[in-house]
């Protein structure tokens, strides 16, 4: 009797394998720019660098609800014709998104007074391939190819060491040139992903993409506007409370907590694939599935971060420096919790999408906005950078139970419509 349900668990654990691994070389990526970068400036120029990463953030969210989302949740499966289509309307979508962001950034960059606006140019001129780059990755998770999405970042990784070395050999590294680089990775996975899949994005697609999913893509891009939004809005208002150092403390602890990140998004990618196939069979496997989910995360999290909280502070220090450092440590457990439970919420997230309850995602994440801000910049106000952090991890506990409350009463209204 156990070897038909080890079976059963063969194919999304092997999805989730994929995915972690997958999602392990896009934040080695992403772990090792922000410690070089931290390393090559000083504290008040690597807060700039937050603050332009998390702007990037806002960019890769709003591209996901308008492109790879509705991508997710109707064309779960096989790979078909319709996945094709399907495909090349949500990377054109993507693209167009990645467009748009870097005449943002560019005209953001151009103000006068703007400080470091040499990392915010990297980011914008890179912004179309590292949108289409990750357009392409979800599209090989929707089909549960999961391997090509893991070949696809091993080229921007391997891309973006080699860029790297040319800086550190020409002496040329910088916050500005690290950046690009790192941007420049992703363009040359973004080209290999074309490849790949033997498609290329169309354009002309892209009206009949919106139009087919105006249902779902509005509600996601205030959902994904809500997340990526508030993490911006909080960190702007900490610094006004309190200091830049208090905001490169906070996002010197999450590079450090890069691992974290690894788990959360890693099976993110694969969640509302497997949740939307686990719908097909059942309600109760859709619960069941959301709630290893959020166990597998959460636990995985604070493993981590307890692990993470035994290493001596040389390792800290040698990796983002003393100043950076010395900010970072002193938020290290709340950061660990805030982490931890934010991660927690992948499972009832999964559940939503997968029963196409776009409103009450964009209800929740609403109301969570509202905490998270109010929390945090009332923590910088009583506390700092403590405080601050704190407040932020007292806010995302509030918001973890907020999200299986609504899960759990989507699924209800799901199951009444069923039997009407």
């Amino acid at each position: 009797m156990k070897l038909p349900k080890l079976s059963k668990l063969a194919g999304p654990a092997g999805r989730a394998g994929w995915g972690l691994a997958d999602q392990g070389l896009s934040s080695l990526s992403n772990l090792a720019v922000g410690v070089l970068v931290a390393r090559s400036s000083s504290v008040a120029d690597f807060g700039v660098y937050a603050l332009a990463f998390g702007g990037y953030t806002i960019a890769l969210n709003v591209s996901r609800a308008v492109a790879t989302e509705p991508l997710a949740v109707r064309h779960s499966g096989d790979r078909t014709p319709e996945w094709e289509k399907a495909v090349r309307s949500g990377t054109a979508t993507a693209l167009l998104a990645g467009l748009a962001a870097m005449l943002v950034g560019l005209i953001i960059a151009a103000v006068p007074g703007v400080p470091s606006h040499g990392v915010l140019i990297a980011f914008a001129v890179t912004m179309p391939g590292l949108l289409l780059q990750d357009a392409w990755r979800w599209a090989f998770f929707v089909v549960g190819d999961g391997r090509r999405a893991f070949l696809n970042d091993l080229v921007w990784l391997v891309a973006m060491g080699v860029l790297f070395g040319g800086l550190y050999l020409t002496g040329a590294a910088s916050a500005f040139s690290l950046t690009l680089c790192w941007g420049l990775g992703a363009v040359i996975a973004a080209v290999f992903g074309r490849f790949q899949t033997g498609l290329l994005p169309r354009f002309r697609l892209v009206k009949h993409w919106l139009r087919a999913n105006r249902d779902l893509t509005p509600k996601y891009v205030g959902e994904m506007l809500a997340v990526s939004g508030t993490i911006q809005v909080y960190m702007l208002g900490i610094t006004a409370a309190a200091s830049i150092a208090a905001v490169s403390g906070i996002r010197g602890a999450q590079v450090l907590l890069g691992p974290v990140n690894v788990l959360n998004q890693g099976i993110r990618a694969v969640a509302v694939p497997e949740a939307a196939r686990a719908l097909k069979h059942s309600h109760r496997r859709l619960w069941r599935v959301g709630l290893v989910i959020s166990f597998g995360v959460g636990a995985g999290a604070l493993a981590w971060g307890a692990i993470f909280l035994l290493l001596p502070e040389s390792v800290g220090t040698a990796l983002l420096g003393p100043g950076v450092w010395s900010e970072a440590s002193a938020v290290m457990v709340p950061v660990i919790l805030l982490q931890a439970l934010g991660a927690s919420n992948a499972g009832a997230f999964a559940i939503m999408r997968a029963l196409a309850a776009a409103g009450r995602g964009l209800r929740v994440r609403l109301i969570s906005s509202v905490i998270l801000i109010t929390a945090g910049v009332t923590g910088a106000l009583l506390g700092d950078a403590q405080g601050a952090a704190w407040g932020l991890a007292t806010a995302a506990l509030c918001t973890l139970l907020l999200w299986w409350h609504e899960a759990h009463r989507a699924l209800v209204a799901h199951k009444a419509a069923a039997r009407t």
